[in-house]
């Protein structure tokens, strides 16, 4: 992952993104996964170069996408370069601090309803290997480039 130091061998992404938030899930894999596209699209520093702005609602499962973006991005509420805004649905900002350039991607609900049958028919982690298999496409919209 971008920004992160050497992970000693045997430690991967997903065990420490489990570690951090406390489980597997279809949103904070989401919130991964919307994360790690803006820092490429953007060409963003991690950390510091970027700065997030997450739109969702005010209660688990869909506000966990929030720690799958800081753990993406590195943005903090240390640092103040992520905020929540309550809404319906799960969309970001990002804002690479550099360029100033911006892009605001969303969660296509179909596919976050896919997953929420997964997990409710076999679990969480099910629920968040079905986000891992779906393409940016099936599971992101880009909905602002500027």
């Amino acid at each position: 992952m971008m920004g992160r130091g050497h992970l000693p061998d045997g430690i991967d992404d997903m065990t420490i993104l489990r570690a951090f938030h406390g489980h597997l899930g279809p949103y904070v894999v989401a919130g991964l996964r919307l994360g790690r596209y803006a820092m490429a699209r953007l060409a963003a520093d991690p950390h510091f170069g970027i700065e997030a702005e997450v739109h969702c609602p005010d209660r688990p499962p869909p506000s966990c996408a929030m720690d799958g973006i800081q753990f993406a991005t590195g943005c903090t509420l240390g640092k103040r370069n992520i905020s929540h805004q309550v809404a319906e649905g799960v969309r970001a900002r990002f804002r690479n601090r550099e360029t100033g350039a911006e892009l605001v991607v969303g969660l296509r609900p179909e596919a976050m309803a896919r997953a929420v049958a997964e997990l409710q028919a076999h679990g969480d982690e099910a629920g968040a290997r079905l986000v891992m298999a779906l393409s940016d496409e099936e599971l992101l919209e880009e909905l602002l480039t500027r």
